[in-house]
């Protein structure tokens, strides 16, 4: 007697893969989204920021901060900031293409140089160009946002999460923030920047990744390759978005209160010891971490799919 098997799925490996069309417009829209966001947020920053009395106000105060423990902070950080170098952007560059390739994946080669090109061209660009009005506030008239030693770390660690494979991505993402924030931090306790330069910095290079991964999504007409799924919640994702919305809440209370009990610029609240001072650096240093972890958090989730 003949008996009938009852019908079995394939095994993932065999399935098909998600299919062109809806599943790469949506791969596409998300980064795409988020590659404008992080555009406006740098345009938003600038405007409040850098053409704004209260903002300007508000910078420079928690700028002058930094005063604070700079004899005990400085020799450890500027090691950090002594890394950045033209040198170092081009081994970095050459390391990501020759990873890439040695691993036959040819976009995430060309979206490294892009990555990297890019977000410090555009960095540069925006020095040049973005205007910093005399409002009687600031200590220093010259444009300084976005930071250009943040913006060579930030899009090296995100050049690192570009190429690195997926079981690696979140503890790359993890030592990614760390670097940036530190290089961050780095620049605002030797003076060089203002922390609004230093999340510009972040915005500018989450931009270009989004980008990035975008266009990857549109390289080829053909479905994605067997053995692909949505890519699933990662772990270290979640603790850099915590900790980058505690940190952020943190900044902005601190913000506000400081803002709002600013007296008029040269009484004792802008002399560099002054508690108002402090407390600003501190809000500010807040904020820094707080950009480098929600930014690096959310190039880590954006790839739409991976391999299974």
């Amino acid at each position: 007697m003949m008996t009938t098997m009852a019908p079995t799925s394939p095994p993932r490996s065999v399935q098909p893969a998600p299919q062109s069309g809806a599943a790469r417009f949506w791969g596409a829209a998300v980064p795409i989204a988020a590659a404008v966001l992080s555009a406006v947020a740098v345009v938003v920053l600038w405007w409040v920021f850098v053409t704004t009395r209260s903002g300007q106000l508000l910078d420079d105060v928690a700028a002058l901060g930094a005063a604070f423990g700079r004899d005990t902070l400085e020799p450890l950080l500027t090691p950090v900031l002594t890394i950045v170098s033209i040198p170092f952007v081009a081994a970095a560059l050459i390391a990501a293409v020759a990873l890439a390739v040695l691993q036959r994946r040819q976009s995430i080669a060309v979206g490294a140089v892009v990555l990297l090109g890019g977000a410090n061209l555009t960095t540069q660009l925006l020095k040049a160009v973005l205007p910093r009005p005399d409002l009687d506030v600031t200590y220093a008239l010259g444009n300084s946002l976005p930071s250009g030693h943040t913006t060579v770390a930030a899009s090296v660690a995100a050049t690192a999460l570009l190429i690195a494979p997926h079981r690696l991505r979140g503890v790359v993402a993890v030592a990614g923030a760390v670097y940036a924030s530190l290089t961050g931090l780095g620049t605002l306790v030797g003076g060089w920047h203002r922390p609004s330069d230093v999340v510009a910095a972040y915005l500018v290079v989450a931009a270009w990744y989004f980008l990035v991964e975008a266009s990857r999504q549109f390289r080829s007409a053909t479905p994605l390759p067997r053995g692909y799924r949505t890519a699933p919640p990662v772990n270290a994702a979640a603790v850099l978005g915590g900790l980058g919305l505690l940190s952020g809440v943190v900044a902005v209370a601190i913000g506000a209160w400081v803002l709002a009990e600013l007296p008029a610029p040269g009484t004792v609240i802008m002399d560099p010891g002054s508690a108002g001072t402090t407390l600003a650096y501190a809000g500010g240093s807040l904020a820094v971490a707080a950009t480098a972890c929600l930014t690096m958090g959310s190039m880590l989730v954006m790839r739409p799919y991976e391999r299974g």
